[in-house]
């Protein structure tokens, strides 16, 4: 995506987000071909949010631990095309979810995502169960 090397963006976007996000810095996990990821778990250690650099873009999601397929969403999808724009939009996000300003739904079926309760009680199977949460409670 950009015409540099996956290390040197990774060795740029990371100082930067944990500028942002001191707490995240015990967390990062160094992983193969000069990706990061950041694995930072809820106070009730009920839901991972996670932050990656691979593929040299800045990835965020929740993960659960049902396995199953939880959301993640990618930076340029909120018209973030540089680095920088990345880091800004990752930011808005991160803050976001962290304050309980996003709400953090859960579907037995579908695992978590970000997004209103609404936005799934059409598509709801038989027995699935949904919940609204927020970050701090999970």
């Amino acid at each position: 995506m950009f015409m540099i090397s996956q290390k040197e963006y990774t060795d740029y976007t990371i100082p930067k987000l944990l500028e942002y996000f001191p707490q995240f810095i015990e967390h990062c996990v160094i992983q193969p071909n000069d990706v990061v990821n950041i694995e930072y778990l809820s106070k009730n250690k009920k839901l991972e949010l996670w932050i990656t650099t691979q593929d040299k873009e800045i990835t965020i999601g929740l993960s659960g631990k049902e396995q199953l397929n939880d959301w993640h969403t990618h930076m340029s999808l909120f018209g973030a095309n540089t680095p920088d724009e990345e880091l800004r939009e990752a930011a808005i996000l991160l803050t976001a979810i962290i304050t309980d300003e996003k709400v953090i739904t859960y579907s037995s079926v579908s695992g978590y995502f970000l997004g209103r309760r609404e936005d799934i009680e059409k598509y709801r199977q038989p027995g699935e169960v949904i919940r609204s949460y927020y970050w701090s409670e999970l």
